[in-house]
């Protein structure tokens, strides 16, 4: 092997790992924390950034000490707003327990923005959070 040869073989091998690495750091959820009242709501999507199809969405819901809070009945609903020509997209679904957060899978059918409608019953009192989400 020349030497010119193994030069080529481990610039072709950094490239290679600059690539793998830049992919990995990019592997974790898309994560948004809102507060509404007196409670913080932890939303974690498995796809960063989320793309076109299922896309599951854990949801956590604190209160004002940061115990989590649960027995609540969690909706999602997401939507494409309102665009000019265009059918409206918009899907309500239940979440289901699971541990102390609450999980659903979204079908999103096109890219463009959408909003995440979280919403949550407590004391009687109905509260939501709305997360912007773009769809790549």
């Amino acid at each position: 092997m020349t030497q010119y040869s193994v030069k080529k073989s481990i610039l072709a091998i950094s490239i290679l790992l600059v690539f793998m690495t830049a992919t990995l750091s990019d592997a974790g959820d898309f994560r948004a924390r809102k507060r509404v009242g007196n409670f913080i709501v932890d939303v974690a999507l498995d796809r960063n950034p989320p793309v076109l199809g299922n896309c599951e969405i854990r949801i956590e819901i604190f209160d004002g000490q940061g115990a989590s809070v649960t027995g609540s009945r969690v909706l999602v609903n997401y939507y494409m707003p309102p665009m000019p020509g265009m059918v409206p997209m918009n899907y309500t679904i239940p979440t289901n327990p699971r541990g102390s957060s609450h999980v659903a899978t979204m079908n999103f059918i096109m890219t463009g923005p959408w909003n995440i409608v979280i919403r949550f019953t407590s004391g009687g009192r109905p509260l939501q959070v709305v997360i912007p989400i773009d769809v790549r």
